[in-house]
């Protein structure tokens, strides 16, 4: 990664695709698929492309309609006529302030939340002066305490209104070709009613947060534990981050013109007297960005010893872009064989392997993956290594249990903070421990959809990106009916066009069209900053039920905020308001990942506090708690945080709370626990994922063909990564993101999985809506 960052910031290219288009030799699928003729390259009929077309058209037309300025910095310069004063007062009038450390929305972020820190208000301003031809640099200095607690007072002005820029008949009319008129009435009429429900809603979900933070302060007091409501110190502390971290922008239209020094920080009112200390121009430096990093680790067992090995170049971005583009990570397996396990495995970043990725096998032998194109025959080479290790060993300590196995693999989620601070999170993916399994590989493999927040948005360019993904699958639809017809084959769809990665952008659309729901409304006396990105991930389980389930789990990773309130003319920090804060995000993750009623965090009572490893291991030899649970624990309290146990002894879970700050969250061994089972899906990628389920599909419901149909539909949807669209906006914990939780949204989302899925199912979509909602909610 470069030293230094563009003030553009601009998004990275991580095209995302149906297949793995990686290593040919390595990730070939098995011959259990193989067909005897030679591929060949398969035409859907002429009806089903020109239905499909017409669908994909419909979608990029709605889309084409949201404007461009509500998320591109180059839009939002042609809207201004590229005049520099224009932009200048742009960022003043219309991006409030936001009190958090350096740049972490950058540019795109920063339009389309209308809000940012004194950096990232800086960045934008700078980078739409830039692409105007004008002449910007920014400028550091440090406030005087008067000013940084006026600055801060100003963060509770009234802000605009935030709006995605389509309307509910752009989106009925885009439907008005492709859903019966009495459907589309009927939908309509929900949404409508949804969005003047709003209010009552919103009220009803907070009355749930307020009850639930009452109960479990009730549980902390019985401990001697409480939390402030106001907190001095903390609030000192802010005040002076705001007062050295300000920035602010001097700029000029031409070099013959004189500088102007900008303040858009503190919008119309009187700009501060500051000296200048510093100046950047046209790239932003590293430790004023925020960053977030990925490792995974196999971890091995030899004897009693475990150790890690770092199976890839740690990923690091900065936040700002990674919050422009979903990325995926996981565990591919090398092949699928008869018996359903994988020779080796590779991390995957981005559907292709990770940089320096170290192929793993179930003996905990590692190879750098390039070296395994040739064949698995690298492992035996490396074995023989430890070999005579382990004959050595044997024949010292007399152990029988010396030779290395995998015992797992852990994923490892870091938050750098502008100034080098980090926070690191663990989730151990693959536990095996105690002993392996009967069948290991689907449980070390894994597909990930990782999503990066980094603050309430209008919601466009989630919106957009919805449309788009919508747009892509309806056009290789009758692809994926090809294969499951056994019209085209397996080893014809891995080259084929459809599936090339620039025709497939699979995203997930719950939390991109959701993450509002993390994010309190301001008020006048209280708001709600997004102090470092929410980092969160859809993962896929292949834990299977008799009727061939499998579980995805919808998890927050990392989430930092922090409330701050405004009365008698001061700000203060708020840690209980944090706290609520932190209910409120565990409930809508519960809502979003479609948790079930059995594991609703409103209806757990509270079991035991833990403050210290002592009780954890007291609590953990009463409830025989796994070692996995003992290791979240112990890991939760050594962050600084205590722990509230929940009535669930099948199954843990628990509140994790800051107390100094307030920050809480619900976790559970897994991270947090929000599950929801999707039909028969294999953790394999993509396109043999979806071979392998349409198989077991056809299988499982030989006699029910409309459940057979649904469970391919959805498989379908799973594989592309597309699953969101099975889940549409129901608005039960707080209605979601701006333009998204509105009417408009509300339509999409619901006819969305009707019309897209049409081409595969050969359903009308009445009956696709009645008899799969069933099997999917």
């Amino acid at each position: 990664m470069d030293s230094r960052t563009k003030i553009r910031l601009k998004k990275e290219k991580t095209p995302l695709s149906l297949k793995l288009k990686v290593l040919a030799a390595a990730f070939a699928l098995s011959s259990c698929f193989s067909a005897t003729a030679a591929p060949r390259t398969y035409i859907a009929p002429a009806a089903e492309r020109d239905a499909t077309r017409a669908i994909a058209s419909a979608y990029r037309a709605l889309s084409a309609k949201i404007p461009l300025e509500l998320y591109d910095v180059d839009g939002l310069a042609e809207s201004l006529d590229y005049d520099v004063a224009a932009a200048a007062d742009f960022v003043r009038d219309n991006i409030a302030y936001d009190p958090y450390l350096g740049v972490m929305r950058g540019p795109e972020g920063t339009i389309s939340a209308s809000a940012g820190s004194s950096w990232d208000q800086a960045v934008l301003l700078a980078a739409l002066i830039n692409s105007m031809a004008g002449e910007a640099m920014i400028v550091k200095g440090t406030l005087e305490k008067k000013d940084a607690e006026r600055l801060l007072i100003g963060s509770f002005s009234k802000r605009i209104p935030l709006s995605s820029g389509i309307s509910v008949d752009d989106v009925t009319d885009m439907f008005k070709e492709f859903v019966p008129i009495d459907r589309l009435s009927s939908v309509t009429a929900e949404a409508l009613e949804l969005e003047d429900h709003v209010d009552q809603n919103v009220a009803l979900a907070e009355k749930d947060v307020s009850e639930l933070a009452k109960r479990i302060s009730t549980s902390l007091k019985a401990s001697g534990v409480s939390i402030a409501k106001t907190d001095k110190v903390l609030t000192s502390k802010l005040l002076d981050q705001v007062a050295e971290e300000y920035v602010w922008v001097r700029y000029r239209d031409t070099p013959n013109d004189p500088w102007i020094d900008a303040h858009p920080a503190f919008q119309g009112a009187a700009a501060p007297k500051v000296e200048p200390e510093t100046f950047f121009s046209g790239t932003v430096p590293e430790d004023r960005l925020h960053k977030i990093e990925f490792r995974l680790e196999m971890e091995r067992k030899t004897g009693d010893k475990f150790d890690r090995v770092s199976i890839m170049s740690p990923y690091v971005r900065p936040a700002a872009n990674l919050a422009l583009t979903q990325i995926t990570i996981g565990i591919a397996p090398n092949t699928i064989r008869d018996d359903g396990e994988a020779g080796y495995f590779v991390p995957i970043v981005n559907q292709k392997p990770a940089e320096r990725a170290q192929a793993f096998t179930l003996q905990g032998l590692t190879a750098p993956a390039e070296d395994v194109v040739a064949g698995p025959e690298i492992f035996a080479t490396v074995g023989s290594k430890y070999a005579g290790a382990l004959g050595a060993l044997n024949e010292t300590n007399g152990k029988t249990d010396s030779a290395p196995r995998l015992s797992g693999v852990i994923l490892t989620v870091v938050h750098i903070s502008p100034g080098g601070k980090s926070t690191s999170v663990e989730r151990r993916l693959t536990d095996f421990r105690q002993k392996l399994p009967e069948k290991p590989s689907r449980l070390v493999s894994f597909q990930g959809i990782v999503d990066v927040n980094v603050g309430p948005e209008n919601g466009a360019r989630a919106m957009k990106d919805a449309l788009e993904s919508a747009a892509n699958f309806a056009r290789v639809a009758p692809y994926y009916r090809a294969i499951f017809d056994g019209t085209m084959t397996t080893e014809e769809a891995i080259s084929h066009p459809a599936f090339a990665p620039d025709q497939i952008r699979p995203a997930w659309s719950e939390m991109l069209s959701a993450g509002n729901a993390f994010n309190q409304d301001a008020s006048e006396q209280t708001k709600l900053v997004r102090i470092g990105p929410m980092v969160s991930m859809r993962r896929m389980h292949n834990t299977r039920s008799a009727k061939g389930i499998v579980r995805q789990t919808v998890d927050i990773l990392t989430d930092q905020t922090r409330s701050i309130t405004y009365a008698a003319g001061a700000v203060s920090v708020s840690p209980s308001d944090n706290y609520e804060q932190g209910i409120r995000a565990t409930l809508a993750e519960h809502a979003l990942g479609a948790g079930s009623a059995s594991t609703d965090w409103r209806r757990l009572g509270t079991s035991s506090v833990l403050t210290d490893r002592a009780s954890v291991a007291t609590w953990s030899d009463r409830a025989g708690a796994s070692p996995l649970v003992r290791d979240r624990l112990n890991a939760d309290l050594d962050n600084g945080t205590i722990v509230v146990m929940l009535d669930r002894s099948d199954d843990p879970v628990w509140w994790r709370i800051d107390v100094a700050t307030g920050q809480t969250l619900g976790m559970g061994a897994h991270g947090g626990e929000v599950t929801v089972e999707y039909g028969v899906v294999s953790a394999v990628f993509a396109l043999a994922g979806f071979v392998i389920s349409a198989l077991d599909c056809n299988d499982i419901y030989r006699n029910n063909e409309a459940m057979r149909k649904c469970c391919v539909v959805g498989n379908a949807l799973v594989s592309a990564g597309s699953a969101g669209l099975l889940a549409p906006v129901t608005g039960l914990v707080k209605p979601v993101a701006a333009g998204l939780e509105a009417a408009a949204g509300y339509i999409f989302f619901q006819l969305t999985f009707e019309v897209v899925t049409l081409p595969i199912s050969g359903m009308t979509s009445k009956r696709i809506d009645s008899v799969c909602r069933g099997m999917w909610e």
